[in-house]
């Protein structure tokens, strides 16, 4: 049965005859909130049964370490979500933590799905082609994935299809005062939450500016209002001087006594600007940002989705009433505004790995503007084909049958990848560790993994609350000796701040790691994970570093007796002993797969560590022979337990073939130990240090030529024909 199509008085340009308006489609409030209630619990449902179940892994362990005790996150603070999160974890009475946060992450994905279905089907007519914007953009990788997850990027998404709803209730609103307030209020709590909002934001106030000032010509003290609507939305931010005077967070960042450090926070000075990603400068381009943006959109939600935009200003604008195209023109603005700003700050040099997965998360917002102006320009097309060639075209069923069949082909093709309700890769982390500490413990840590992941689960989880687990980062602040160390870090010596370098001289009131070893040793236990800086070596003279799982336990040099026997008792790292990221699942972009690369480089350390010592020896062969053996066993036993993962199908090769080259390097370093132990050697024991050697060469050889791309330019090829070369001089052949 065909669909009766209404035609809308108010879409009819002065100038062109009717029969050149785009016909309306008629539809019911029940058709219109049926598919609003279907997009809202089909989300739920699905984001709910493929949600983490534990902590995710990033800056969700930050996060919910904060607020749990309502403290304040990395700049510029979050304050919002801190307290919608601090809400959730302490009046759920049920799962854990992690779950809660999550969860709320989840009702704000939802929401979002169901805000780009009332957003497209508001702006275009056709509520099919709503509930298809709201499912395949919902259920795409990028966002599926951050609707899942304890983090900002769900209610920032929601707030951004907020905004763009708004535009259009602006323009058609007869009392324009009433929806600016509205529209400022919803501006300032979304800056609350995410500072990138401000790129949607500022479009949409210029043209609010604009229309009150210059047309509406509303009095001086009506813009002043408007403003205050914005100013008590943005006063959430209060959240953060409130949690320094009246709370006593165990996790916080920051000191808030005085208007500079809070605007220095709120305006994320550490980091240059709101739009720098990390700290310091970088050589990445407009261009660069903008093309992966391009590729990745593509990759997301479809090439379509540019040509339906191209499309509805190709074809359709000019058959659009003037209130609609004035929408449209400003979330076009919000979008062209984004790129321009985001992409000439955003400040990642290498877009690869890990970097990637950070940078694409920025892709969302602008996602969300493509999606809408992809919507509604299909909602338009279809109009248009319906005025110029078949009225029948638009046929509710039809189009409702292929919007389900669309969507149910989105959720299929990303359930699988998006799936991480069996995901406690981040608790068995901690559990590799945690468990194994003596009693009163500190943990350095360094990064967002170790760091977030050991934080969230000493405090919020309750596992070994008496570790003290303190972020060298937050240790080079001023404010860190203030505000944690005499409550979360009671008893430890901190005598200033903390600056990761040896090789200069230290100004009063800093110290390094040495200083902080020297002061605490005695009284702690102390290990580190990831924390110390290539740049600070001052330990090396007094103290070691021993292998401690994926970890490092520090000791004072003067009081280990027999370092073979510290090491072999200290808790080695046995490759799938606690469950681990398959590598076949995730790409290099997630944090899943960092952790199963600090998996893999941690069964090195032990290699490693027995190397380095034994340059240290020099003038006693015999001993430094005898930790090169241990050493080259530890190497060979890690090689051992990779190549079996690979057989098993736990590992994809490719994942070995990141770290195979440092494998194969660290071994030849061992053969050329060695050699040099052999050349010193007197020629009667030369012979029984020969199988040494071959056993060195022919395992280093075995790994190098497999595993080492262009091994033929490595200078460690000379190097070891070298090897191979005296070795013939003196009779002996290898059997590589």
């Amino acid at each position: 049965m065909k669909q009766k199509l209404k035609k809308n008085p108010k879409e009819t340009p002065k100038n062109e005859p009717k029969s050149m308006t785009l016909p309306m489609v008629q539809y019911s409030l029940l058709e219109f909130w049926g598919g609003f209630l279907a997009v809202f619990f089909l989300s739920l449902l699905l984001y709910y049964f493929t949600m983490y179940p534990g902590l995710p892994i990033g800056d969700s362990g930050e996060f919910m370490s904060t607020a749990i005790d309502f403290g304040v996150s990395h700049p510029p603070g979050y304050p919002l979500f801190t307290t919608l999160s601090y809400l959730f974890i302490n009046i759920l009475p049920f799962k854990s933590p992690a779950w809660r946060v999550n969860i709320l992450s989840v009702l704000f994905g939802s929401a979002f799905n169901a805000c780009i279905y009332s957003t497209v089907t508001i702006l275009g007519g056709i509520p099919s082609i709503g509930f298809l914007s709201a499912g395949w953009i919902g259920f795409s990788r990028l966002l599926w994935m951050w609707s899942i997850q304890g983090e900002i990027f769900s209610l920032n998404n929601l707030f951004c299809c907020v905004l763009m709803l708004l535009a259009y209730r602006f323009e058609m609103a007869k009392d324009k005062l009433k929806e600016a307030k509205i529209s400022a209020l919803v501006c300032g709590l979304s800056l609350t939450n995410q500072h990138t909002s401000v790129l949607f934001i500022i479009p949409f106030a210029i043209r609010v500016a604009y229309t009150m000032i210059f047309i509406k010509k509303i009095p001086f003290n009506n813009i002043v209002t408007i403003i205050l609507y914005g100013l008590l939305g943005m006063s959430w931010y209060l959240q953060m001087p409130i949690s320094h005077y009246f709370f006593k967070p165990r996790v916080t960042w920051g000191e808030f006594n005085s208007v500079r450090n809070f605007l220095r926070h709120m305006l994320r000075l550490d980091y240059g600007s709101s739009f720098k990603l990390v700290a310091g400068e970088s050589k990445s381009s407009f261009f660069a940002n903008f093309v992966v943006f391009v590729r990745d959109s593509s990759r997301e939600l479809s090439v379509v989705l540019w040509l339906l935009v191209i499309g509805l200003y190709a074809f359709t604008y000019k058959y659009i009433s003037p209130e609609i195209k004035r929408s449209l023109n400003v979330i076009s603005f919000m979008m062209i505004f984004y790129f321009a700003v985001f992409c000439s700050l955003a400040n990642i040099d290498d877009l690869k790995g890990l970097n990637m997965g950070v940078l694409e998360r920025f892709w969302m917002q602008p996602l969300v503007g493509l999606t809408v102006l992809a919507g509604i320009s299909a909602c338009f097309l279809i109009r248009y084909v319906s005025l110029h060639v078949n009225e029948g075209c638009i046929n509710k069923s039809l189009w409702w049958i292929a919007a389900v069949l669309l969507v149910s082909f989105q959720i299929k093709r990303n359930y699988y990848e998006n799936d991480e309700s069996k995901n406690l890769y981040s608790y068995h982390y901690a559990m590799s560790v945690l468990p194994d500490l003596p009693q009163n413990s500190i943990l350095l840590s360094g990064g967002d993994l170790p760091t977030n992941i050991f934080r969230y689960h000493t405090i919020c989880e309750g596992i070994r609350p008496d570790v003290r687990v303190m972020d060298m980062q937050f240790m080079a602040a001023e404010w860190y000796k203030n505000v944690l160390a005499p409550t979360t870090f009671k008893g430890v010596n901190l005598p200033g701040v903390y600056r990761h370098f040896s090789n200069k001289k230290l100004q009063k009131g800093q110290y390094n790691i040495e200083i902080f070893l020297d002061l605490n040793i005695d009284k702690f236990p102390i290990f580190v994970c990831n924390g110390i800086s290539n740049s600070d070596e001052s330990h090396k003279m007094n103290f070691m570093a021993i292998p401690f799982r994926s970890c490092y336990q520090f000791k004072r040099r003067n009081k280990v007796k027999n370092i073979i026997a510290e090491v072999e008792n200290s808790p080695g790292l046995v490759l799938y002993k606690w469950p681990m990221p398959n590598g076949f699942t995730y790409e290099d972009r997630t944090w899943e797969h960092t952790l199963l690369m600090t998996y893999i480089n941690s069964l090195t350390k032990r290699g490693v560590f027995m190397w380095e010592e034994a340059t240290l020896y020099k003038n006693n062969p015999q001993f430094q022979r005898l930790m090169l053996e241990h050493g080259l066993e530890y190497m060979s036993n890690a090689t051992k337990q990779l190549e079996e993962a690979i057989a098993k199908n736990l590992i994809a090769e490719s994942v070995w073939e990141i770290t195979a080259e440092t494998f194969a390097k660290n071994m030849g370093n061992y053969c050329m130990i060695m050699h040099s132990i052999i050349d010193s050697s007197n020629d009667s024991t030369k012979e029984d240090k020969l199988p040494q050697l071959e056993l060195c060469v022919r395992k280093y050889w075995r790994l190098y030529m497999r595993w080492v791309p262009d091994h033929k330019k490595d200078p460690f090829i000379a190097e070891i024909n070298n090897v191979l070369k005296r070795a013939t001089l003196r009779g002996l052949k290898f059997n590589i």
